[in-house]
């Protein structure tokens, strides 16, 4: 496993953001002060998933996901990939292969 810094907490002021880590799209959500960073490919056929009415959606198929943790309204076996992200004096990181 790979840390990999994203960034300055404060240069994330809504909820979720949009971030690149390694060249992949993700997004990064906070709840109470805890950061995951989210898939931005559906689980189904690894469409991408946008940002759509405060929801996450597969445009594909219509599923929509949980900002906080990735799992899906529709299909309750299915979620989105989601890392932990650590805070460390206001630095976010995570770890990835």
């Amino acid at each position: 496993m790979n840390e990999i810094l994203i960034g300055s907490k404060d240069q994330f002021t809504a909820s979720p953001a949009e971030v690149k880590v390694n060249g992949k799209r993700f997004f990064l959500t906070e709840e109470d002060g805890v950061y995951t960073l989210l898939s931005s490919r559906c689980p189904h056929a690894g469409f991408a998933v946008e940002l759509e009415n405060g929801e996450l959606e597969c445009p594909m198929h219509g599923w929509t996901f949980e900002l906080h943790t990735g799992r899906c309204h529709n299909v309750p076996s299915a979620k989105l990939q989601s890392y932990e992200v650590k805070d460390r004096e206001g630095q976010l990181f995570v770890q990835m292969d």
